[in-house]
């Protein structure tokens, strides 16, 4: 495919992200034949996971395999180009916006998708050993990885979203211990656990015991041992990966969990004209599916008010 920048003096479309939301996005742009190009650093979040769930026809393949056939496929559409590159900087000018690259080129575009997504810092979670098991055998979606470890003995790092995971992992295990490794629960949530027979454990803990990626015990500070064959995180610990929606002047709102998230339509449309976030830079926490379909719906709705312009200026 090639990364040569357009001879374009603007475009129709950018796309910040190559991810599952970026790509689906940039698939229905270029079907579309719209003047479309997509900037990708290539630093996925999920590159440190064997296998991606859940996606229809694809169940199971290699995020990276998912990735390089998605941009192959790309490479059909001659309205949309690829870019290996970073973005530095995205400013607001009178035709749209303008985005810098770090290899100092400035695209020119009428509208502007940011689907960069979140970043994972396992450094909040104060779990000494996470770093050989996540994306293994300890991850953060249990839709994602469930199943391949029904029946095993589950682990469940959290604190006060224990509580609302819990129920959901028990539906392919019953054997689940909960970790809040030294934080406080409520009293209510404790007593809604172990009436379920769910153990929790509030001590902190000293490590994650693992061989080969695998989880084998969680080791308390005491020294007590709870041997686990895989586990899943509650707590929060990513972070959205770019702030340029924000400094484009997107607004955010507060949230039932007490954070705060922007303020996005369905489609991905935010407050500030022809600019739009989708998949995990709009949620959070997409799933692959989710994002996916979210870019395709946005991108839907992009190709609609181009041709609608265009129509009303024939």
């Amino acid at each position: 495919m090639s990364t040569k920048l357009p001879n374009l003096n603007i475009l129709d479309l950018v796309i910040i992200g190559g991810g599952p939301a970026g790509m689906s996005a940039a698939l229905i742009a270029g079907r579309s034949l719209v003047d479309t190009v997509v900037v990708n650093a290539e630093s996925p979040r999920n590159a440190v996971t064997n296998a991606s769930h859940g996606f229809f026809t694809r169940d199971g393949a290699h995020p990276s395999e998912l990735f390089e056939t998605a941009k192959a496929q790309l490479a059909a559409y001659g309205t949309v180009q690829y870019i290996n590159d970073t973005v530095t900087s995205t400013r607001r000018v009178p035709e749209g916006f303008e985005v810098s690259l770090s290899n100092g080129s400035v695209l020119s575009t009428r509208k502007l998708v940011i689907a960069t997504g979140y970043t994972d810092d396992l450094q909040l979670l104060g779990l000494a050993g996470i770093e050989a098991v996540y994306g293994k055998s300890v991850y953060p979606c249990v839709f994602c990885d469930g199943f391949e470890h029904r029946n095993e003995r589950l682990a469940l790092f959290g604190g006060e979203m224990a509580i609302h995971y819990a129920p959901m992992i028990r539906l392919w295990s019953k054997d689940l211990a909960v970790f809040t490794n030294g934080a406080t629960i409520e009293p209510e949530a404790l007593n809604a656990l172990t009436s379920h027979d769910v153990p929790v454990y509030l001590e902190p803990i000293r490590s994650l015991e693992a061989h080969d990626g695998r989880l084998v015990a969680v080791e308390l500070e005491s020294g007590e041992r709870i041997e686990r064959d895989a586990g899943f995180i509650s707590d929060e610990y990513s972070h959205p990966t770019t702030t340029f929606a924000q400094s484009l002047g997107v607004t955010s709102s507060p949230t039932d969990w007490g954070t705060t998230a922007l303020d996005i339509s369905e489609a991905g449309a935010t407050n500030v004209a022809d600019l739009y976030v989708v998949g995990d830079a709009k949620t959070g926490f997409s799933g692959i599916v989710a994002a996916a379909a979210q870019g395709a719906e946005c991108v839907e709705s992009i190709v609609h008010e181009i041709a609608t312009q265009r129509w009303n200026r024939a």
